[in-house]
């Protein structure tokens, strides 16, 4: 078994009880150490010391007087070794004999605490591991549990949530951090399966319509023409809505890199735009109002049409008769902001929360009179983003929509 397959616990009393056995060492070798130069100065000290006889017979006197050498004299008691000079005294004459048994003593005391001091590091040393691994499956028991949770965590119970880890610490906020990553990656799949199940909707319908016209057409055993004119066109509409269908997923599901070289002006791009959906602007009469500010960006040409052909052609298709459209473009702190206004049907606000998903319809009855799959705002976002940029619906005060795109300028 490798230290990386041991347990957190058990790798953090490890290295907790390795501090802790570098501090205790360093302690008493310290302490050791200086109770070694203690006893060695006390050594130095001794054989300077002489007892002077005049006080007294130094085997009667409880107290004798020392002079050490060095001219400093005090009284000392000569079978208490351990105590030191208690008060000054007059110098003496005459000098007696010091004895050793104090001296003897000294040694033993020294070596005594010396082997304490072992004793007691290494009895620390164990009680305070014990006490640390204890301490610490209590302080590791929420990652425990918390590990046990996700583990019971998969594909089929990303509705799960991690819970019972209230604690206001790292462990807590990474709980906070992995439901807030579930609730994401929930979102994903639910919006994966909607995507899956909303494009094969959408291609089943035109399919469904060519084999019932295929049907009636074979049930007549001498069809007119005319019945082979209205299936052929049939087929013509549905066959473009299948190609336009797949054109938009394509684009929406592309992961390949573009270019984004493209040096593009927007007031001409916004004029060919407009130029390319005269058709339904006649249809409705429909006032298209640009304002010109002759701003540049850099990007792809043909994806930038596209989302912006999107947004305009939403403003047209969801207006009113004789309703307006203003599109207007402007700098503002280094970024360029293109805003389409009209005066249409609007959007609910319950319903705005969703516009920009794939296949997302505002009003499914009223849209199926209206051509598109609903993927026109999806795919605008998604070139906005790649282009660095965002896109934010508001509604209109007057009634209609605000749609927002802002990129960056040319840098």
């Amino acid at each position: 078994m490798t230290f990386k397959n041991i347990s957190l616990r058990i790798k953090l009393t490890f290295i907790t009880t390795i501090i802790m056995i570098v501090i205790s060492v360093v302690l008493t070798v310290v302490s050791v150490f200086n109770a070694n130069v203690g006893f060695s100065r006390i050594m130095a000290r001794t054989d300077n010391l002489t007892y002077d006889s005049s006080y007294g017979s130094e085997d009667m006197a409880e107290d004798k007087v020392i002079n050490d050498g060095n001219g400093e004299i005090g009284v000392k008691n000569p079978y208490d070794w351990g105590s030191s000079l208690i008060s000054p005294f007059n110098n003496r004459g005459d000098v007696g004999k010091i004895p050793t048994e104090g001296v003897t003593e000294t040694v033993k005391a020294v070596d005594m605490f010396k082997a304490t001091a072992i004793v007691y590091m290494v009895i620390i040393i164990i009680i305070g591991s014990i006490f640390i691994y204890l301490i610490l499956g209590k302080i590791l028991k929420p990652v425990k549990e918390l590990s046990s949770q996700v583990g019971i965590i998969n594909e089929n119970k990303l509705s799960q949530r991690v819970s019972g880890v209230n604690s206001g610490d790292e462990i807590g906020e990474l709980a906070h951090s992995f439901n807030t990553m579930l609730d994401r990656l929930d979102k994903a799949f639910e919006s994966q399966k909607r995507f899956s199940s909303d494009a094969a909707h959408e291609l089943k319908t035109p399919l469904t319509a060519l084999k019932t016209n295929l049907d009636i057409l074979s049930i007549d055993e001498e069809p007119s023409d005319d019945d082979y004119k209205r299936t052929v066109a049939i087929f013509r509409k549905q066959t473009e809505r299948m190609i336009s269908l797949v054109n938009n997923l394509f684009i929406l599901s592309a992961q390949k890199e573009y270019e984004f070289n493209d040096i593009v002006n927007l007031d001409i791009m916004i004029e060919e735009i407009i130029g390319d959906l005269e058709g339904e602007i006649k249809d409705k009469n429909i006032s298209i109002s640009l304002s010109k500010n002759n701003i540049s960006i850099q990007g792809n040409y043909t994806m930038i049409t596209h989302a912006l052909g999107n947004i305009i052609q939403n403003a047209i298709k969801y207006n009113n008769e004789y309703g307006n459209v203003f599109i207007s473009t402007e700098e503002d702190n280094g970024r360029c902001i293109i805003r389409v206004r009209d005066n249409g049907i609007g959007i609910s606000e319950d319903k705005v929360e969703h516009i920009f998903d794939a296949f997302y319809r505002v009003d499914q009855s009223r849209s199926r009179k209206i051509a598109g799959a609903g993927l026109g705002l999806a795919i605008t976002k998604d070139i906005v983003n790649r282009h660095g940029g965002e896109i934010r619906y508001f509604p209109n005060e007057e009634g209609g929509s605000i749609f927002e795109i802002t990129l960056p300028l040319i840098n």
